[in-house]
């Protein structure tokens, strides 16, 4: 007994210095790098009831697995290391305990029809996840774009698995372009540019992209763009689109604003520019 209790009393206080680590790391400061923050989000996933074995990816400071329920599940913190820059006086530890919640969600759970989307990744994304061991169910929507299947829960997007796809992909196209049409009335059109529109969806801004899927909303913007159009979706929360008549200055700013974002390094999604031409999506060479 004697052996017993002084093991609960390491155990405990291994959990309590674990979760004091977590604190100090992330409390009032900034992280200097993405290896940083990453080592700060694996310290509280350890002390986090419901998270087993915790890996960094050795090939990749962003990345790294952990053991929920028996299922293995990859975390990226670039977009958190992204957000937290972006916003330095953002509390860090609020939004790494959002990112941890994340990580809890990824066991498998029923998943809902109405929580499912189409989400646009690119071929990189795509070929990614596969590095990783990871069965994503997606298909092409031309140039080196994809859907991606994914359920919209609360502190994350997760990528519905191909080996287990809920129901057959005729059906899931059906449904996920449903609910990404009901947020069509939240859809936001910000003209400051000038040469071009930012369209986002205000509430759900990483269905953004996603509206490129949709015929109701080319047919809202018909008025302001009637023929092809350029696009650039340099991060996964926008879509800019600009005229592709008099494409010479048009391209020449979408290139700036993909190379601006690029150069951010925030919410990253494609450096390519593309353009819509009698409803086909095509990469546009420099």
């Amino acid at each position: 007994m004697q052996i017993a209790r002084r093991r609960l009393f390491v155990a405990g206080l291994l959990s309590s210095m674990i979760a004091w680590l977590a604190s100090a790391l992330a409390k009032g400061r900034a992280f200097k790098d993405v290896g940083e923050l990453r080592a700060a989000v694996m310290v509280s996933s350890m002390a986090t009831q419901g998270i087993g074995k915790v890996l960094a990816d050795p090939n990749d400071r962003a990345k790294f697995t952990a053991v929920v329920n028996g299922e293995t599940c990859v975390s990226d913190v670039t977009n958190l290391f992204g957000y937290l820059s972006a916003y330095p006086d953002e509390n860090a530890d609020e939004a790494i305990a959002r990112f941890v919640r994340a990580i809890l969600t990824c066991q498998k759970a029923p998943i809902k029809d109405d929580s499912i989307v189409a989400i646009i990744r690119t071929r990189g994304y795509v070929e990614e996840t596969k590095r990783l061991g990871l069965s994503v169910l997606h298909e092409p929507i031309g140039a080196d774009l994809f859907v991606v299947y994914m359920a919209d829960k609360p502190d994350s997007m997760s990528p519905l698995d191909a080996k287990d796809p809920h129901k057959p992909l005729r059906d899931l196209r059906v449904v996920s372009l449903e609910n990404v049409r009901k947020w069509l009335p939240h859809l936001i059109a910000d003209r400051s540019l000038g040469v071009g529109i930012l369209y986002y969806v205000n509430g759900n801004t990483m269905l953004s992209p996603s509206l490129l899927l949709l015929d109701e909303f080319w047919t809202s913007i018909a008025d302001r763009f009637p023929g092809d159009v350029l696009f650039a979706i340099p991060r996964r929360d926008q879509l800019f689109i600009f005229d592709e008549a008099g494409a010479s200055k048009n391209e020449e700013v979408a290139r700036r604003l993909i190379k601006l974002t690029i150069d951010d390094g925030f919410n990253l999604l494609s450096p390519q520019l593309y353009a819509r031409r009698n409803g086909r999506i095509v990469a546009v060479s420099n």
